[in-house]
């Protein structure tokens, strides 16, 4: 039996377990954050956005196996399935062709419900990402918070494809002095 060291550990290892209260409590957690990173890849589409988180976490809870947690917290594991599955959603005939026959306010209510996403800085990680060097930072908001994959930050950036793999490996390095 697997020994469990924190919350989080024990929180995982319970998904493992297919509880469903800690799926609900994972839910409860983290859906809001990660709502708001897919809404930023998708343009704001909320409607998409909530389509989104629904396939996120269902292949989480099918996936939780493959979490390690010596690459990362919980959290970011997420985010990067989130963030990926959003992207690939952008990327797919369906949402170009929508996107083309949309209006740009197609919906009225869509400001008033932005305002409840939390931004980075209400979940710490503005004041995270000061800590690291301003190039570093200028590559992880792009990829990160931005959607955008390495290739497109290099071209956005105009740096060389390898200078962003390179920045985003030292910013990791650098931010896991800070929370490990």
């Amino acid at each position: 039996m697997e020994q469990v060291t924190t919350i989080q550990d024990e929180l995982v290892l319970r998904l493992r377990n297919k509880d469903q209260q800690a799926f609900s409590q994972m839910y409860y957690q983290y859906s809001t954050s990660l709502l708001g990173v897919i809404s930023r890849v998708l343009g704001n589409d909320m409607e998409l956005a909530r389509d989104v988180l629904q396939e996120s976490m269902v292949k989480i809870w099918n996936n939780i196996t493959s979490y390690d947690s010596s690459k990362g917290t919980l959290f970011t594991w997420m985010l990067n399935i989130c963030r990926n599955m959003a992207i690939d959603k952008t990327r797919s005939r369906m949402y170009k062709n929508q996107q083309k026959s949309q209006s740009i306010d197609t919906n009225p209510m869509l400001e008033n419900y932005l305002q409840d996403i939390p931004k980075p800085e209400t979940i710490g990680l503005k004041k995270m990402l000061e800590m690291l060097d301003p190039s570093q930072r200028e590559v992880v908001d792009a990829v990160y918070l931005m959607g955008y994959t390495h290739v497109e930050a290099a071209e956005k950036l105009s740096i060389p494809l390898g200078t962003v793999k390179t920045r985003l490996r030292n910013a990791i390095l650098e931010l896991r002095k800070y929370f490990n």
